[in-house]
């Protein structure tokens, strides 16, 4: 009910206020739904891509466990991700594999302690990893660190691919080389007189 001392206009005023009150409270959700809209559809397009890439991608915690990974662990290692994710690192990498990891990780952290790192860079390593079925994959594993606000490390993401074939292309062209030496050798060794040639 109307305050009878009030006059008309400043019941006018006080009416303009509250629609005023109203348009922002109602341009305030306005902007809220869509804030919670567009976060709702980069979570989905991030998850997309995530799902439908062919590299691996991890998170670690800073205690070296999963955080979450992706799908391709099936299609890469034979892993569904929830095996993927009761995994330790210890069951996922060689040994050798596994001290060259710990050996970078160590040195990563003295730097972030130092502070005087580059909070953005990334380490590229090559690792050997098992498969479901025991046999054996290179992944070229690309790391960096995930930041809270205060750009403090909080996090380990790893973006990994199969390089399998690569290595072992390598590993044959390196063999192919050594043989050729080893003849080349031979064939010095078996000269008339002992006469050795420059090749």
């Amino acid at each position: 009910m109307n305050d009878p001392s009030k006059t008309n206009q400043e019941l006018f005023a006080e009416n303009a206020l509250l629609k005023q009150r109203i348009q922002e409270l109602e341009k305030s959700d306005t902007e809220h739904n869509w804030a919670e809209n567009a976060l709702r559809e980069s979570e989905e397009k991030y998850r997309l891509i995530a799902e439908n890439t062919a590299d691996l991608i991890s998170i670690l915690d800073m205690n070296l466990r999963f955080t979450y990974v992706s799908p391709a662990s099936m299609s890469l290692r034979g892993f569904t991700v929830e095996e993927a994710m009761e995994q330790t690192l210890e069951q996922v990498l060689t040994p050798e594999s596994m001290r060259l990891g710990l050996t970078v990780f160590e040195k990563e952290m003295q730097l972030e302690a130092s502070g005087t790192a580059d909070p953005d860079r990334t380490r590229i390593l090559e690792l050997e990893e098992y498969k479901k079925d025991g046999s054996i994959i290179w992944m070229e594993v690309n790391f960096s660190f995930l930041r809270d606000k205060d750009r403090k490390s909080v996090e380990i993401l790893m973006v990994s691919r199969d390089i399998t074939k690569r290595k072992r292309e390598e590993e044959k062209r390196r063999f192919e080389e050594r043989l050729q030496r080893a003849d080349k050798m031979e064939a010095i060794g078996t000269l008339p007189g002992g006469i050795a040639l420059d090749w």
